[in-house]
């Protein structure tokens, strides 16, 4: 392949990703089957990759979820994988104080470097290291909505965090002058905006694709740094009846 034609489809490939409506298949995979790995534990805390402060999204509050979670490096995918819930279902066998037994739902919050694939490591006080098995699943949303929050933004920069989808975001846009423009992710479960250009003042509409390929569209407010804001139109992922829910 010449390096003009191997340019050329880094292009096409680049753009297809950017579009509304693309399905994310590495995310996808998460719910397609179960995983086997570890459960180990790691303390109580709310920090992390993800970045999750209080108040923590009604998905991670629900009382169907048992625990937060820091998830395996290979199936974190750059903190694409952030505010997903997972199914946890231990056997019991292992080493150490604490067996995991019976299933757990739970809400990833973090990332587990050293983790391989299947793995999560809990946030809670406790010890050992045990046999689980671990599928995504819908989030417990409820009636509860998509949120935003931003950081260190201002109307040349956005670093703005989706929270409490049911599914995943893997696709944002925003519109600016007349023209949606697409973010791009961050590895601490962020989307970026950093072109030198000014988005204008007050509310705009943003446009978010799920890791299945549904699309929403939305207004946030305006940029407000270290705030918890709600969409103009109260958005949230639909139930996917082909996907596993909690």
């Amino acid at each position: 392949m010449s390096l003009a034609l191997g340019l050329s489809v880094l292009l096409v490939l680049a753009l297809s990703n950017a579009q509304p409506g693309v399905k994310n298949q590495d995310v996808l995979n998460l719910y397609s089957k179960s995983f086997n790995g570890d459960g180990t534990y790691y303390g109580e805390g709310i920090g992390g990759t993800c970045q999750y402060g209080r108040p923590l999204p009604h998905a991670a509050t629900d009382p169907k979820i048992s625990a937060l979670v820091a998830l395996n490096k290979p199936q974190f995918l750059n903190s694409l994988t952030c505010g997903i819930c997972l199914k946890v279902t231990g056997t019991g066998h292992g080493s150490g104080a604490n067996p995991i037994t019976g299933e757990h739902i739970v809400f990833v919050k973090d990332l587990c470097p050293e983790c391989h694939e299947g793995s999560v490591d809990f946030a809670l006080n406790g010890d050992g290291r045990w046999s689980i098995s671990m599928r995504a699943v819908q989030c417990p949303v409820g009636s509860s909505t998509i949120q935003y929050a931003f950081q260190g933004s201002n109307p040349y920069y956005l670093k703005l965090q989706i929270r409490n989808a049911r599914i995943p975001i893997t696709g944002v846009q925003v519109h600016r002058n007349n023209v949606w423009v697409t973010m791009h992710h961050s590895g601490d479960g962020y989307w970026l905006l950093n072109d030198s250009h000014a988005m204008p003042a007050g509310a705009f509409g943003i446009r978010l694709t799920a890791a299945n390929g549904h699309v929403l569209e939305d207004t946030v407010p305006r940029i407000d740094n270290d705030h918890i804001l709600e969409g103009g139109h109260r958005v949230q992922v639909p139930l996917d009846p082909s996907l596993p829910q909690a």
